[in-house]
C-alpha cells in the first residue's frame, strides 16, 4: 500500500497533497478535505486517512470526484464493522477495481462490499485479499451469485463461512469454478468416460481426486490399483479444461495399455525416480502415437516450455519431456541431448519398460553429479496433463499413512472387477455413467452403509430466488434403511378400515381409467378412416383391388399411470389428531391407496422424507416401483418415525427423477404434508417456497404432474404458491384422509 499513501500524516488538520488538488478542483477539494478530516477524527489511526486520500485521487481520475468521495463513508463503515486495517485494504483494492471496472459497475462493487457488513463483516477481509482473482474469473454478477451461494452454504456456521471464503473447502473451489463457467471434472465426467472407452476399448474406475489431509487439492492425475483419479479442476487453464482432461485421461490410458506393472524402487534416489518416470511417460506416449497417430494432436498443445531456461531440475525435466515428444524441438543443453540420443538409440526395444529404467538411471546419475538441486516434495510433473507418477512405482507402505476408508475400498475393488470382466454391453454402459449423477436410489441401494448415517445416493439442484440462480448438486440425498415395523400391519389395517377397504374395492372394480387409442383401417366401425378411403380410391382408379378396411374405431381405455407418493415425516407429523398422529393417518392413507393401485396394476413407489439441512435430505424407501406390495412394505410403513424438517423442493425433484424412469403415458408425484417448507439452515421460508415452486415447474416441463394433499387447517398459503390453485386440496378432517386420497387418485387417473 506504500505507493498509495500520498500526503502527510493525519495530525491535527491534515494538509492535502498536490495530487489531491489536481484531482479535486473547486468545491471537490473542500469535500475531500472534510472527508479525510472525518476519518482522521474517527480514531482509526493515520493509515486510513492517508490511504483514503491517495485512493480517492486515483479513483477520481478514472470515474470522477463524486464516485471517489463515496470511498470515505464506505471506508468508515468497514472500519467500524470490521477493522481499520480492513478499511485500508478496502481502499487499496478499490483502486485496483476502479482500473478494471467502468463507473456504473464500480459503484455496484462498492454496494456489494457494503452489503456484507451487516450479515457477515468477517468475510470482507478474505474477499478483499482475493478480489483481483475473483473479479478476473467471475465478473461482478457472478461474484454476487458466488457470495450469496457461500452465505447459503454456511448458513449460521461462522467458522464454516470463513473457511468457504478463504477457499479452504473443496466445495468453495468447485462452486467458484462452476460460477466462473469453467469446466470441471464433474461437468466433464460423462464425456471423459465415453472418450476413454472409445480410445482404449475399456473404462477403468474413474474418480475425482480428493484433497489431501491438509485440504490441498490435487494438481495432477493419479492412478493406482486400476483406478484413475483426476483433479477436481485445472486452475489457470480456463477455456482449455476439456482438452486438458482428455489429454490427461489419454496419457493415463497409455500407461494402462503399454505399461507392465510398477517399478521396484530399490536403491534409487528421488531424482533418479523422477527421471525414470519421465522416460516411461515418453515411452508409453511413443507407443500410443505409433498405434494412434492422432494422439499427437491431443498432447502437443500442452508442451509449451521453450529450449532456453535456467538449468534447474524442473526446467531440465520439462525441456527433456518436450524434446522426447517433439523431434523438431531445439536441444540446447548437453544433458537433454544425451537423453534424446539414448532414447532414440533404444527405439528398437521401446516396448520393454526396462528401457525406461536403464536410461533414467544413467541420466539421473549424470544430473546428480552436476549438483543440480532437486526438491522432490515440491516437484510437479510437466507438462500439466501427465500424471503424478506415483502409480509407476511400488513404494513401500508408509506406517504413518492411515488406510483408505472401507467403503471407498469396496467400491473401487467392485468397479475394478467389473471393468476387467466387462461381461455384457449393458454392464459397460452402466459403468460409463457417472456415479450418483442421475441414478435413482434403486440403482445405488446395494452399497455397504452405516444404517445410522445413511448412504448418499445423489445430489440435487436447488433454486435461490435471491441470487436467481439454480445451484447444481446443492442438496445431498441420503437413503436410510426402513426401521423394522409391525409384521401384522396389513392385518391390522383391515381391522381398522374394513368398511373403507370394501368401498375402495368397489371403486376399483368400476374404474375404467386411462386413454383410448384410435384404431385405423378397420373392417367395420362408426366412422370412415379418411386415409384408408383415399388409398382405396387411388387403388380403384388405378385398376387395383381396393382394401375393404375403410373404417376406424377406438380401443377400450388402457391404464397407463405411475405414481410416486411422498410422505412427509417431519417433526410436526407427531402431532395428534384424536387418538392418532398425523403420521399414522398418512401411513394408513398411503397403505389404502397402495392397495387400490395394486389391484389396478398401476406402478407405485412410496418414499418418506424429512430434512436436516441441505446436507441431509433423509429418505426412507418404503416401496420402490419394482417391489411387491407385501410384508416388507407394510413393515417399512409401520416403522416410520417423525423428526427433523421439511425440504419439499428437493423431495419433489427426487420423486420426479424416480417416476421419470417408468414407461407410462402419465406420471404423477403426489405429496402428503402437514406443513410449509422449512429447514434448519434456511431462516427465510420464502426461499424454500420459491425453490419448491421451481421444482413443480421443472417437473411440469418434463410432463410429470404434481399434486399436494395439505393436511389440517393450519397449512398456510404457501401450498397455493407452490402448486397453483388447482394443484392441491386441503383436508381439514384428517380422519377422512384415507378415503379422500383414494377417491382423489381414482379421479385424477381417469
Amino acid at each position: 500500500m506504500s505507493d498509495l499513501r500520498l500526503g502527510e500524516p493525519a495530525t491535527g488538520s491534515p494538509s492535502l497533497s498536490a495530487a489531491s488538488r489536481a484531482a479535486f478542483p473547486g468545491d471537490g477539494l473542500a469535500a475531500l478535505s472534510a472527508a479525510r478530516e472525518r476519518l482522521a477524527n474517527a480514531g482509526y489511526g493515520g493509515e486510513v486517512p492517508r490511504v483514503f486520500e491517495a485512493a480517492a485521487c486515483q479513483v477520481a481520475e478514472l470515474h470522477g470526484p463524486e464516485t471517489a468521495l463515496a470511498l470515505g463513508p464506505a471506508a468508515s463503515r468497514i472500519a467500524i464493522r470490521a477493522q481499520p486495517r480492513v478499511a485500508a485494504l478496502f481502499l487499496d483494492t478499490a483502486v485496483a477495481m476502479a482500473r478494471k471496472l467502468d463507473t456504473e459497475t464500480f459503484a455496484r462493487w462498492l454496494e456489494v462490499m457494503l452489503s456484507l457488513l451487516r450479515p457477515a463483516p468477517a468475510i470482507v477481509l478474505p474477499l478483499l485479499e482475493r478480489m483481483d482473482m475473483l473479479i478476473e474469473r467471475l465478473g461482478l454478477d457472478m461474484l454476487e451469485a458466488w457470495v450469496a451461494t457461500g452465505m447459503r452454504f454456511a448458513a449460521n456456521d461462522a467458522e464454516r463461512r470463513m473457511a468457504f471464503f478463504r477457499l479452504e473447502l473443496p466445495e468453495a473451489q468447485r462452486l467458484l469454478e462452476r460460477h466462473a463457467g469453467e469446466d470441471t471434472f464433474q461437468s466433464l465426467e460423462r464425456g471423459l468416460r465415453a472418450f476413454h472407452t472409445a480410445l482404449w476399448g475399456r473404462m477403468p474406475p474413474l474418480r475425482e481426486a480428493l484433497p489431501d489431509g491438509k485440504g490441498v487439492a490435487a494438481r495432477r492425475t493419479s492412478f493406482a490399483a486400476g483406478v484413475i483419479r483426476m483433479p477436481a479442476s485445472f486452475p489457470g487453464h480456463r477455456g482449455r479444461e476439456a482438452p486438458l482432461y482428455r489429454a490427461a485421461l489419454a496419457h493415463a490410458g497409455a500407461h494402462f495399455a503399454y505399461g507392465h506393472g510398477p517399478f521396484a524402487v530399490g536403491q534409487l534416489k528421488p531424482m533418479q525416480i523422477a527421471v525414470v518416470s519421465l522416460i516411461e511417460d515418453a515411452r508409453v506416449e511413443a507407443l500410443a502415437m505409433r498405434d494412434m497417430p492422432g494422439l499427437r494432436r491431443v498432447w502437443a498443445p500442452f508442451h509449451v516450455v521453450g529450449p532456453e531456461g535456467v538449468a534447474t531440475a524442473p526446467s531440465l525435466f520439462a525441456r527433456l519431456a518436450h524434446a522426447l515428444f517433439d523431434p523438431d524441438f531445439p536441444v540446447r543443453h548437453g544433458w537433454i541431448e544425451k537423453g534424446v540420443t539414448m532414447f532414440r538409440d533404444h527405439l528398437d526395444r521401446i516396448e520393454d519398460p526396462a528401457v525406461s529404467r536403464h536410461i533414467g538411471n544413467l541420466l539421473g546419475n549424470d544430473l546428480g553429479q552436476t549438483r543440480v538441486q532437486f526438491n522432490a516434495r515440491g516437484y510437479v510433473v510437466q507438462p500439466v496433463y501427465r500424471d503424478d507418477n506415483l502409480g509407476l512405482w511400488d513404494f513401500p507402505d508408509d506406517p504413518d499413512q492411515p488406510p483408505p476408508p472401507q467403503e471407498e475400498m469396496e467400491i473401487d475393488s467392485h468397479d475394478l472387477r467389473r471393468s476387467e470382466a466387462a461381461e455384457t454391453p449393458g454392464e459397460r454402459q452402466q459403468e460409463d455413467r457417472p456415479p450418483d449423477a442421475d441414478q435413482p436410489p434403486e440403482a445405488l441401494s446395494t452399497r455397504t452403509v452405516d444404517p445410522e448415517a445413511g448412504v448418499t445416493v445423489m445430489h440435487l439442484p436447488e433454486y435461490d430466488p435471491v441470487a436467481r440462480v439454480e445451484r447444481p448438486e446443492w442438496v445431498t440425498v441420503k437413503e436410510y434403511d426402513p426401521a423394522p415395523g409391525d409384521p401384522s400391519f396389513w392385518h391390522e389395517l383391515e381391522e381398522r378400515h374394513a368398511g373403507l377397504l370394501m368401498r375402495t374395492e368397489a371403486l376399483v372394480r368400476m374404474a375404467q381409467t386411462g386413454r383410448t387409442r384410435r384404431l385405423k383401417r378397420q373392417a367395420e366401425g362408426e366412422s370412415l378412416d379418411l386415409d384408408a378411403v383415399i388409398s382405396a380410391a387411388i387403388d380403384y382408379r388405378s385398376g387395383r383391388t381396393p382394401d375393404h378396411r375403410l373404417y376406424e374405431g377406438t380401443s377400450p381405455p388402457e391404464r397407463s399411470i405411475a405414481v410416486h407418493l411422498l410422505l412427509d415425516m417431519s417433526r410436526s407429523t407427531a402431532d395428534r389428531v384424536g387418538s392418532q398422529t398425523v403420521l399414522s393417518l398418512e401411513r394408513d392413507a398411503a397403505a389404502i391407496l397402495a392397495r387400490a393401485m395394486d389391484r389396478l396394476g398401476d406402478p407405485l413407489a412410496i418414499t418418506a422424507f424429512a430434512s436436516n439441512g441441505r446436507d441431509d435430505l433423509r429418505t426412507v424407501p418404503v416401496k420402490r416401483f419394482p417391489d411387491e406390495l407385501g410384508l416388507l412394505s407394510g413393515m417399512a410403513l409401520s416403522g416410520l418415525t417423525p423428526g427433523y424438517s421439511t425440504r419439499i423442493g428437493a423431495a419433489l425433484r427426487l420423486a420426479g427423477r424416480s417416476v421419470s424412469e417408468v414407461p407410462c403415458h402419465r406420471r404423477l408425484v403426489l405429496l402428503l404434508t402437514d406443513g410449509e417448507p422449512s429447514d434448519v439452515d434456511v431462516p427465510d421460508r420464502d426461499y424454500l417456497v420459491a425453490d419448491a415452486r421451481r421444482a413443480v415447474h421443472g417437473l411440469s416441463a418434463k410432463n410429470i404432474d404434481t399434486f399436494c394433499i395439505a393436511l389440517g387447517s393450519d397449512v398456510g398459503d404457501s401450498v397455493a404458491r407452490i402448486f397453483g390453485r388447482t394443484g392441491f386440496i386441503r383436508v381439514e378432517r384428517l380422519e377422512s384422509l384415507p378415503e379422500k386420497l383414494t377417491a382423489l387418485y381414482l379421479r385424477m387417473s381417469g
